[in-house]
């Protein structure tokens, strides 16, 4: 029997390279091999109970059925009252629509502002599901790289350098995964300014935005909004603020206009989020005090976990890696290791990393840098020394021969 005729999108499409590393070591620990897994960005901690008891209740109260589909009104208040308090920004519930977590945000807002022949700007490297993303809107991607030697900061002045008559877009993502990198307020101005001069639009995610280190604060693109309403779609997300990836609960914030059409297209797709995290959500954002406990608690956790995992793998000769400014990720550029491990690049170092050490990561090449993996530290403190110890060692170890 011959297999059913793809579509050519759906042919064309890449699977997600982070899920496919989950499930790859899945397997391997499922034969009894110890795996210690760095690489899904999945918080380790629970949901907060005062989460979960909104959650529960809503079961309890029967609340099962559709909700609007672009996110019931009491929600909605709440996202936008949430930027009011956190930013100074003035929204309304018609600003704001709830989705199945911040990936699906995204997706609406692509297909609904980008077309054939149409060009999108990611800066490199850029999250997994971007790319793919432009592509099933019927539009391309346009790479701007960015450089560990910076940073990993996008600039500005490199988006109108790469910039063609098609760019209709821009995709940045803020703080940064794989990198960690947080943009600067002048390049988030002057990308926004630029987008401004070129009837283009730029889709700002912050899902990580409560997750930054040293004191360094948040730079959202809500604060640019009064003066450019028509060229920004902000997306956020629950999944990672209140450790609720499993709920999959997002938002996009933009113009009217932009929110009623990306409704529409979703209202032909998903129709609304669950009911049940629609309301979780809402008693997420209610509690702003229990809220800031819950994420300091995680925050102070995954800078001690940052510390002990940049600092390891910045001691393997052949390495180098940054201290991320946020997120919950680093991103090790190992490629002075591929000659003597004798690998073609990030995803047979990845491949031989697990399989000879039982360490998972993410090869580079899935995020547009091939030299680089990224480790997540959303691990256990122990699990991260382990694996650490267990790269190290194998760095150093001699090739075995066939």
């Amino acid at each position: 029997m011959r297999p059913p005729r793809l579509s050519r999108r759906a042919a064309a499409l890449a699977p997600s390279s982070t899920t496919a590393v989950a499930r790859k070591a899945k397997a391997l620990a499922a034969t009894g091999v110890d795996v210690v897994d760095l690489g899904l960005g999945e918080p380790d901690f629970p949901t907060p109970d005062f989460v979960g008891a909104a959650g529960i209740a809503a079961i309890e109260s029967g609340r099962t059925r559709y909700t609007d589909v672009a996110g019931e009104p009491a929600l909605r208040d709440a996202i936008a009252e949430k930027y009011r308090r956190e930013h100074g920004i003035a929204l309304s519930r018609e600003n704001v629509l709830v989705t199945a977590g911040a990936k699906q945000a995204v997706f609406n807002a692509c297909q609904v502002l980008f077309e054939a022949e149409d060009e999108v700007a990611l800066f490199c490297p850029y999250w997994v599901s971007f790319p793919e993303m432009v592509r099933l809107s019927g539009a391309s991607p346009l790479y701007v790289p960015t450089e560990l030697e910076t940073h990993w900061k996008p600039i500005a002045s490199d988006l109108a350098e790469r910039a063609t008559e098609r760019t209709r877009g821009v995709i940045l993502n803020s703080p940064n995964n794989p990198t960690g990198a947080v943009v600067e307020r002048e390049q988030l101005e002057s990308i926004v300014e630029w987008c401004e001069a070129r009837d283009s639009c730029m889709i700002f995610d912050e899902t990580y935005d409560r997750f930054l280190y040293d004191g360094r604060p948040h730079v959202t693109a809500a604060s640019l909004r009064e003066e450019h309403p028509d060229r920004i779609v902000l997306t956020g997300a629950a999944s990672k603020t209140w450790a609720m990836t499993g709920w999959r609960l997002g938002w996009a914030i933009a113009s009217r206009e932009l929110i009623d059409a990306m409704a529409s297209y979703q209202s032909h797709s998903t129709s609304n989020a669950s009911s049940i995290s629609q309301r979780a959500a809402l008693g997420a954002l209610s509690d702003p005090a229990q809220t800031d406990e819950a994420v300091a608690r995680m925050l102070a956790e995954y800078g001690r976990r940052r510390e002990t995992m940049v600092s390891g793998l910045a001691a393997i000769p052949g390495v180098r890696c940054l201290l991320p400014e946020g997120a919950f990720y680093a991103f090790a550029d190992v490629s002075a290791l591929y000659g003597a491990k004798q690998v073609a690049g990030s995803a047979e170092f990845c491949e031989r990393l697990l399989s000879e050490t039982g360490v998972a990561a993410v090869p580079g090449d899935a995020f547009g840098e091939d030299d680089c993996v990224r480790f997540s530290f959303a691990a256990p403190l122990a699990s991260i020394e382990e694996g650490v110890g267990r790269i190290a060692a194998w760095a150093a170890a001699p090739v075995r021969s066939a």
